[in-house]
């Protein structure tokens, strides 16, 4: 694991709950009534209600004994909107916890829901200001509301089992981050069956994203042994069965095998924090509305290459884990081997890729340059490379352009 230099200190938060394996939904009704739960909500999105995705976990929860309702109005991408209908079901049904089941939009919403049940105020109260360095929102969140279990449809943002919850802002045109330990969920429920329904593009998506947090969380510059054990063994287990569950949304060993690591990286970098990539694959999002993962996935090379003279021990970990023979060769060159095997991998799932594929402007380009520019401190602050010029920022969406 590189150089580790063990006289440094860091802090670990581990997550509450994981329960995990093939079937796991069907231990919802046990496990909501051991929280004391009477009357839960399933908050989940329109389209997986319609396939029927919310129907294992409906009857567990009902065998249970325990009286359910379904919401299934959160956007797919989260908004302010969504959140509050959400929040305004919960209370007119009297419900008492929350089954989020589906992606990160749907996850991250019930935190917000759950904040906002028991918290005063507006949600952008609570978002991150994400200019300068200073990040601190406007309020703390000083409660906690109802108990989450989150039953992850995918297998990327980790979302199950962070403390974050970002929902979009059309006023602003941003997606406000709150975070706080206080938004975890108590349990996440991981059934690799509930990932099967997942297309290819969606698959490629998400295991993009779960790849970038994984590298993210391991370029930190700062001591976390124990996030850079979780985010390594991620990135080896990415490699091997992420191609093969794109090309066979039914290998449960390979959906399985993705949302361990999905869930483990959540773990990690929820604790070890990100690089660059994500301010980019954020802002992006924002301004374009285009998937994140398939934004990460893009970024991804170019973060690599700029950040490569600092990194070149972790890149050379990276290498290895992603089963490269590195034995005899030098620091450098088995760190290039690690960023060669990287792009092999993206292109492997269809993710070798360019911005201007999909209607990305220079315009554009600018006004994320901007905003990356605006809030790159804390990041850059981690990075192996830090940005020390607007150029830098710039050069990177040219070369992904």
């Amino acid at each position: 694991m590189g150089m580790t230099n063990w006289s440094g200190d860091f802090e670990f938060r581990s997550p509450a709950r994981i329960v995990f394996g093939v079937g796991t939904v069907e231990r919802v009704g046990e496990i909501a009534k051991s929280l004391g739960s009477k009357t839960p909500l399933i908050v989940t999105d329109p389209i997986l209600h319609e396939i029927g995705l919310t129907e294992g976990a409906e009857k567990a929860l009902r065998d249970a004994g325990l009286s359910v309702e379904v919401f299934s109005g959160i956007a797919t991408e989260p908004t302010l909107e969504s959140v509050e209908n959400a929040v305004d079901a919960f209370r007119s049904a009297d419900r008492d916890l929350i089954v989020a089941l589906g992606g990160g939009s749907t996850i991250d919403s019930s935190k917000s829901v759950s904040l906002l049940l028991v918290n005063e105020g507006k949600l952008t109260e609570y978002h991150q200001s994400r200019v300068g360095t200073d990040w601190t929102p406007p309020r703390k969140i000083e409660k906690r509301g109802a108990h989450i279990i989150s039953v992850p449809t995918t297998a990327g943002t980790g979302s199950e089992v962070t403390a974050g919850s970002g929902v979009f802002n059309p006023d602003t045109g941003i997606k406000g981050w709150a975070g706080d330990p206080i938004l975890r969920p108590s349990v996440a429920i991981c059934d690799p069956e509930l990932n099967a329904t997942m297309p290819p593009n969606v698959t490629a998506n998400t295991g993009a994203d779960a790849l970038s947090q994984a590298m993210e969380c391991y370029l930190v510059n700062r001591f976390k042994p124990t996030a850079d054990t979780l985010a390594i063994k991620a990135i080896e287990v990415i490699g091997k069965y992420l191609p093969k569950a794109f090309a066979n949304g039914q290998d449960i060993e390979a959906r399985s095998a993705m949302l361990w690591s999905a869930t483990t990286v959540g773990v990690a970098f929820g604790n070890g924090g990100l690089i660059h990539n994500h301010t980019y694959s954020e802002v992006l999002g924002d301004v374009t509305h285009l998937p994140h993962g398939r934004l990460l996935g893009i970024m991804l090379p170019h973060i690599l290459d700029f950040n490569f003279p600092g990194c070149h021990e972790k890149l050379a970990d990276i290498a290895r884990a992603l089963g490269e023979d590195i034995d005899g060769a030098s620091t450098r060159d088995a760190a290039e081997m690690g960023v060669i095997a990287v792009n092999r991998l993206l292109e492997e799932i269809e993710m070798d890729d360019k911005l201007s594929n999909y209607g990305v402007t220079k315009a554009q380009l600018q006004t994320v340059a901007e905003r990356v520019w605006a809030q790159h401190g804390p990041r850059s602050a981690l990075s192996p490379r830090a940005f020390r010029t607007f150029d830098d920022v710039m050069d990177l969406l040219r070369q992904a352009y």
